[in-house]
């Protein structure tokens, strides 16, 4: 099973060993606080382990390092608030050393420190419904 996770601006492949699930909106506790988060429950030295998707880091870092039976697939890829941006002050811009600040209005660069605000503008798009004409 893969699963598409969405992290510091950037979407992340994660591999789960065979036997993972997916909970939808559990009321399982979470350490980042946020009541009724997804959990992956993954199956890991004879037990069912839940992994809360909040907070956001958590999942691409275990399967970054290899635990848990969790393994990052390629690279991240630029998110919507990433994608085409480069530093302002060094020029970067692979999306390993760029990450969008928690509240969502500031971009760090972790090559040079510096934080800067993205200036795209952002477009809600809202599938076709019938009651709108």
């Amino acid at each position: 099973m893969h699963v598409k996770h969405y992290a510091m601006g950037k979407c992340y492949r994660i591999a789960c060993p065979e036997g993972t699930r997916l909970v939808r909106r559990s009321d399982l506790p979470s350490p980042g606080g946020n009541p009724l988060h997804d959990v992956l429950v993954v199956p890991f030295e004879g037990q069912d382990m839940p992994i809360p998707a909040d907070p956001p880091g958590l999942l691409p870092l275990l399967a970054e390092a290899g635990r848990c039976g969790l393994t990052l697939v390629g690279e991240p890829e630029p998110g919507a608030r990433l994608a085409g941006f480069a530093c302002p002050e060094c020029g970067e811009s692979d999306v390993n050393w760029l990450n969008v600040e928690d509240d969502g209005a500031k971009v760090h660069c972790d090559r040079c420190g510096a934080d800067f605000e993205p200036c795209r503008e952002e477009f809600v798009l809202h599938p076709p419904s019938s009651s709108r004409e």
